[in-house]
């Protein structure tokens, strides 16, 4: 039986830079509603204040015409110090927390639905483990119809957000330190304590 060849991915991850400012702006924009998405300075802030919570995906089959690659998606975050994410945990940067609150996922449109978006995101759970000293846990606020896609890197749902940006309903997910493999080992626990007591 001959097996189908899928091509490797193209993309590859590096921290973001001041240089991809206006890129990565440009990328939030057509990411999220104009009532959602961070505005420049914001981004700016991220990037000079949690650039260790900062990461881009780059390919070269989309290399600008001075030869640099361009990016082709991001996520972002910021440390804090609180267990849950609300308008003020989100609000700024407080490099001694130990819960990362993810403000952006973006890929760019030509690039979606073919799996960079989690490859992204596995890469940055990998990353800030390694940049972040003391990271407890991950955590997000995202669209009901994302849920699947963030789920399927590992996060868990929380429950609706109490956060109000947009229009729309938020839904917080959380990854925990250790990822699924923790997750498991909470859980095997969780039914063995209960077979004992039972």
């Amino acid at each position: 039986m001959v097996q189908a060849y899928e091509p490797a991915p193209l993309e590859f991850f590096r921290p973001a830079t001041l240089e991809d400012l206006d890129r990565i702006t440009a990328l939030e924009a057509a990411g999220y509603p104009p009532d959602e998405a961070a505005s420049r300075e914001r981004l700016e802030y991220r990037l000079k204040h949690a650039g260790a919570q900062f990461l881009a995906a780059v390919c070269p089959a989309a290399a600008a015409e001075d030869g640099r690659l361009e990016v082709i998606g991001f996520v972002c975050g910021t440390l804090s110090c609180a267990d849950k994410l609300t308008e003020e945990s989100m609000g700024a940067h407080e490099p001694e927390g130990d819960l990362l609150a993810i403000h952006s996922v973006c890929v760019d449109a030509a690039h979606r639905r073919g799996g960079v978006a989690s490859r992204l995101l596995r890469a940055y759970l990998s990353y800030v483990q390694g940049t972040t000293p003391g990271l407890r846990e991950v955590r997000l606020i995202c669209k009901e119809r994302l849920i699947p896609l963030y789920a399927g890197v590992g996060f868990q749902m929380v429950g609706p957000s109490d956060v109000v940006h947009g229009k729309d309903p938020w839904f917080e997910m959380r990854w925990a330190l250790g990822g699924e493999e923790q997750e498991e080992e909470q859980e095997e626990q969780r039914q063995g304590g209960g077979e004992e007591q039972g």
